[in-house]
């Protein structure tokens, strides 16, 4: 698939010593939640993961040529143990300053060929997150960011109306949190047959809702609602794509496309409490589990709306960034790809 171009480059998380590139029990008293920090140990789930992305169909001899990749972050839940990419052109490590997403940026001032590949292989640990509501002592500085709307996920008088309907006379930021998220999985449906799903589109749901009907889409669109709903009572809110891994299974045929995204929400002095609000719509059985819970079997790409690559983009910000890459070639978007992602566990 490469030729002469090809170049391995080998990135390890921070604070190893060979380190070259890379950033590397809901009990709560008086709240009546059932705990999720049980005496299991939480699950832990390693695996190689070959994130590959193949352009097609480019003009030989324009440029120049910028492609953004999403690089996994590391957090208290996920840690990147090492990096292995294959590029026939340059490649750089960026990180954006407004949510910390990484990114692997190749680029070439003319391409030579129509199609080329580029496939980075990560080796992901994940660890299932449960959330300790008994916490009193956890204390950030909120980005700003994740208490504002964003482009899809707004804020009107239709959005405050549905989170006042939701919260009702509540007054304890986790109570209202959770009333959201029982108002979401009672108003939505997971359906990827209505037009516009996977935007994350507010205002269409809103108008379903509104109408009597049911809210219709997939995660994007069950955790915008959530976020709208969640920032309408003050309580921030950060939208987190990523990839889906398969429970007890791996994946060794490359498949293309597929993504999963999911929520956090702030409560001081407990601090981000994750949501899957569209898992447990997909399975009821795990509806209180998802409210403060995450399984292991993900890997988070990005953070954010409306994002702003590094080096900035010249077209508009992204709705969101990953699993897909973005491409632009003579300062306009170009879509001429396929992305892939197969994943083998690591003992």
């Amino acid at each position: 698939m490469f030729t002469e171009y090809m170049s391995p480059v080998i990135l390890r998380p921070e604070g190893s010593r060979t380190t070259l590139l890379t950033a590397a029990l809901l009990a709560l008293v008086g709240h009546g939640y059932a705990s999720n920090a049980s005496a299991a140990a939480p699950g832990v789930r390693t695996v190689d993961l070959v994130y590959a992305v193949e352009v097609t169909g480019a003009p030989v001899g324009a440029g120049p040529v910028t492609l953004w990749l999403p690089v996994p972050g590391d957090d208290e839940d996920q840690t990147t143990l090492d990096t292995r990419i294959v590029s026939p052109y340059p490649v750089t490590l960026t990180k954006e300053t407004e949510y910390g997403n990484r990114m692997l940026v190749l680029t070439t001032d003319r391409l030579d060929k129509d199609s080329f590949a580029i496939e980075v292989t990560y080796r992901i640990r994940r660890t299932e997150h449960r959330t300790d509501f008994a916490a009193t002592d956890v204390r950030e500085s909120v980005n700003p960011r994740f208490r504002a709307p964003s482009a899809h996920a707004v804020m009107n008088d239709a959005v405050r109306g549905m989170a006042k309907e939701a919260v009702g006379d509540r007054t304890d930021p986790l109570d209202k949190a959770r009333a959201i998220y029982d108002y979401v999985l009672a108003h939505m449906r997971y359906d990827k047959s209505v037009p516009g799903w996977g935007k994350g589109d507010v205002n269409r749901i809103c108008l379903a809702i509104g109408k009597g009907e049911s809210g219709a889409g997939n995660c994007t669109d069950f955790h915008s609602l959530f976020a709208s709903m969640m920032q309408a009572e003050g309580i921030p809110v950060k939208f987190e794509m990523g990839y889906p891994l398969k429970p007890g299974e791996e994946m060794t045929t490359p498949n293309r496309g597929g993504y999963h995204c999911w929520a956090r929400f702030w409560i001081e002095g407990k601090g981000w409490i994750p949501v899957d609000i569209s898992e447990a719509a997909k399975d009821p059985s795990k509806r209180d589990y998802y409210f403060g819970a995450l399984c292991e079997n993900r890997v988070r790409f990005s953070v954010g709306r409306d994002i702003e690559l590094i080096p900035p983009q010249i077209g508009e910000r992204l709705n969101f960034f990953g699993p897909d890459p973005y491409i632009e070639i003579g300062g306009k978007p170009f879509d001429g790809f396929s992305r892939t992602v197969a994943y083998r566990d690591v003992e």
